[in-house]
C-alpha cells in the first residue's frame, strides 16, 4: 500500500504587540489595550506585549514571535524625524520609542509580517525617512461625541495593492488620532488616502500600515479581514 503523506495543521502564530506603559501604584506598567488582544485572536493568532531594550533583545524577540504589530499610542518624538517639537505634540517616552524602532528594524530584518496601526504607521513611517504633520484638528472623533466603534470617514484604496483587495475601492474608517504622515516614504506604495487628502495607509511587501484602528470595528467584515489576512500570512512565515 502506498504511504499516506501526513498532513500537518497550520501553526497557530504568536504576534508580538509593542508595549505601551503607566502609572499605577507608584510603580511602571507595561500593557497594550484589550481591543488589540481581541483584534489578534479574532484573527487566529495568539498575542503577547514585548519591548526591546536593546537590538539583541529585538532580534531574539524577532526570531521568537511569527509577526510584529506596532499599536498605537503617544506621539513619534519629532526628534525621530528630525524636527523640532510643536506645542501640541505629546510624545512617546524614549524607551517605548527605542522600543518600537528597534523591534520594527529587528522583524522587517527577518522578513515577517509587520502591521502598524496609527502611532505604528507614523513610528514607521518616521523610520523610513517620512516627516510627520504634527497637528490636524479634525481628524479624532471623541472630538465628536462619536463612539469607539462608529465610523468617522471614507477612505479610498489604490487599486492592486493588498490593503486596496482587503478593502474594496472605498470603505468606512474610525479616526483617533492628530498627527499623519507628510509624504509616503521610498520604496512604500500609497494604498489608502482619507476624503480630505490625508495619507491613511502604506505598505511594502509584508509590511501593512494603516492610520485608523480596525482593531475597534471587528463587526465589519473588511476590518476583520484585516487581521485574517495578516494573522495567515504569519502563519506562513518562515
Amino acid at each position: 500500500m502506498p504511504v499516506q503523506k501526513k498532513e500537518h495543521p497550520m501553526k497557530t502564530p504568536v504576534i508580538a504587540m509593542s508595549a505601551r506603559s503607566t502609572e499605577h501604584y507608584h510603580t511602571r506598567v507595561f500593557y497594550d489595550n484589550e481591543s488589540y488582544h481581541d483584534y489578534v485572536k479574532a484573527g487566529g493568532g495568539i498575542p503577547a506585549v514585548v519591548k526591546a531594550d536593546t537590538e539583541e533583545e529585538a532580534e531574539k524577540i524577532s526570531r521568537i514571535f511569527d509577526a510584529l504589530l506596532v499599536t498605537g499610542g503617544e506621539d513619534v518624538i519629532p526628534e525621530t524625524y528630525h524636527a523640532v517639537q510643536e506645542e501640541k505634540t505629546e510624545p512617546i517616552e524614549e524607551d517605548m520609542e527605542r522600543s518600537d524602532i528597534l523591534l520594527y528594524n529587528a522583524f522587517k530584518k527577518q522578513n515577517k509580517p509587520i502591521l502598524g496601526i496609527c502611532r505604528g504607521i507614523q513610528i514607521i513611517g518616521a523610520v523610513e525617512g517620512s516627516t510627520l504633520i504634527q497637528h490636524i484638528d479634525h481628524h479624532n472623533q471623541r472630538v465628536e461625541g462619536k463612539a469607539v466603534n462608529d465610523y468617522f470617514h471614507s477612505c479610498s484604496f489604490t487599486e492592486g495593492t493588498t490593503i486596496q483587495k482587503i478593502f474594496g475601492s472605498e470603505a468606512m474608517v474610525n479616526s483617533f488620532h492628530h498627527q499623519v504622515l507628510k509624504e509616503v516614504p521610498l520604496g512604500f506604495t500609497l494604498s489608502a488616502v482619507s476624503e480630505d487628502g490625508y495619507i491613511e495607509a502604506i505598505e511594502k511587501g509584508h509590511i501593512l500600515c494603516v492610520q485608523w484602528h480596525p482593531e475597534r470595528l471587528l463587526h465589519d467584515p473588511k476590518h476583520k479581514a484585516l487581521i485574517t489576512y495578516f494573522v495567515s500570512s504569519a502563519a506562513k512565515a518562515e
